[in-house]
């Protein structure tokens, strides 16, 4: 399965130099409900479903990375909204070959990680969390059977008003890479720690071979260049070194007879 990430030019640029790909906290994405759709059910007991689900969002939060991922690179709205205005990449990696749909070393393999857009948010339907499954959070809990209802309301539950991303998630336990949320940085086997924005981004090694496609944005050339960070020639000579890489390379373009975007193979593929 190949999923894609919607980025920056200069993010693609890092991502093809590294090969790696963020995960992000839970508390970093850009909506505000975010691991609230557990649903708890009211009880008599001194725990309210609201303290609750306070409890299993703090825990949640930033014991486990986030990788979005979606299904299709020709979604204008996505190109608009994560593709910095159609001025992007695209990058679709091959997810076995990336390891993110190994059950074992991912908490949510990309194969269960299809979000679940819903107009009305789940309600006093799932069973108040005892101290054993919250102290488990971060820990040994994994996307199993006993797990999957509080796993799915956590990580794979948003608004009907989002469906348009068609998001597919993978998610990671981060708990043991020895840099905190708001402490130290750098690289921790497989992962480097990085801060962008103001925000801590755990970059997580692919192979080389797992990056499949390229999709440049239809105001890439004629935009990228206006602020300055790089040159016209020094954009030129990065799309020819990817064009010489064994990736399929297109260019986005309107469809004159349609409001889709249509791909054709990049001039600069080699």
């Amino acid at each position: 399965m190949i999923l894609y990430k919607y980025m920056s030019f200069g993010a693609a640029r890092k991502v093809i130099e590294t090969l790696s790909l963020g995960f992000s906290c839970l508390e970093d994405l850009n909506d505000p409900f975010e691991c609230t759709a557990f649903g708890f059910k009211d009880s008599d007991e001194s725990i309210s479903a609201k303290t609750a689900t306070g409890a299993c969002r703090n825990r949640f939060s930033r014991k486990y990375g986030v990788l979005s991922l979606t299904r299709q690179p020709l979604n204008a709205l996505m190109w608009s909204h994560y593709g910095d205005s159609h001025q992007g990449v695209v990058l679709g990696f091959d997810c076995d070959l990336a390891g993110f749909s190994d059950p074992q070393s991912n908490v949510i393999p990309s194969q269960y990680g299809e979000m679940i857009y819903s107009a009305t948010k789940p309600h006093n339907d799932l069973p108040m969390i005892g101290e054993h499954e919250l102290l488990n959070i971060g820990g040994s809990l994994r996307f199993d059977s006993s797990a999957f209802n509080l796993m799915k309301r956590a990580f794979l539950y948003k608004s009907l008003e989002w469906a348009y991303e068609e998001e597919v998630r993978v998610v990671k336990n981060i708990e043991d890479i020895p840099f905190g949320y708001h402490t130290g940085g750098g690289r921790y086997c497989e992962w480097n720690k990085v801060i962008v924005s103001g925000r801590p981004l755990y970059c997580f090694d692919v192979p080389e071979n797992s990056l499949k496609e390229i999709y440049l944005g239809r105001h890439l050339y004629r935009n990228v260049t206006k602020d300055g960070s790089v040159t016209d020639e020094n954009l030129k000579g990065v799309l020819q070194s990817w064009g010489r890489k064994d990736i399929k390379m297109m260019q986005c373009e309107p469809d004159i007879h349609s409001w889709n975007l249509i791909a054709k193979p990049s001039i600069n593929k080699s």
